[in-house]
């Protein structure tokens, strides 16, 4: 145990030396109210736990308990019950899950919205998206635009789909 805490001890002295002006490590407790390794709580490249956090930045893993935000994310974010980000390229999920820009990845989530593009998959209850690339999975897909691809779910509606709504399977290839 004493080399596990020695061996701790010393990459949190040395996490400034590797982080840039990047935070290695973030802990917050609400919002900007938070600690990181080295002193960046808004550019993360490593792990940001909490009960609700916000960054502009993320390249790694954010995981809160009640809610987070992010810009832009390159890795995976999770919330247990509401999380938002602009940009993805990952995997995002929540209870409520809103994305407001674009998805390249996975949304996961009861509720999942993306106000903007999906290129990759949807799962949850309800489903929502601008423009799908991709597959929405759920009992309620709704796809203001399908470029290409596939909603499963026991109501799918898509303007441009094979029909403006319908039952188990709706697309366009």
């Amino acid at each position: 145990m004493k080399k596990v805490a020695v061996l701790l001890a010393v990459l949190f002295a040395a996490a400034p030396v590797f982080a840039g002006d990047n935070g290695i490590i973030k802990l917050s407790l609400w919002g900007d109210a938070a600690v990181a390794i080295p002193n960046n709580i808004h550019d993360v490249r490593g792990v940001s736990l909490g009960i609700g956090s916000n960054v502009d930045s993320l390249y790694g893993f954010q995981g809160d308990f009640i809610y987070n935000n992010a810009k832009e994310v390159r890795g995976i974010k999770a919330a247990y019950f509401y999380e938002t980000a602009d940009v993805v390229w990952g995997a995002q999920g929540a209870f409520i899950s809103v994305n407001r820009q674009e998805v390249k990845g996975l949304q996961g989530g009861f509720i999942n919205i993306a106000r903007g593009e999906v290129t990759g998959a949807q799962f949850g209850l309800y489903n929502q998206v601008g423009d799908l690339h991709g597959l929405q999975l759920g009992f309620v897909n709704n796809a203001r635009h399908i470029s290409k691809g596939l909603q499963v779910g026991l109501l799918n509606i898509a303007k441009n789909g094979w029909l403006p709504f319908m039952v188990i399977v709706n697309g366009r290839f």
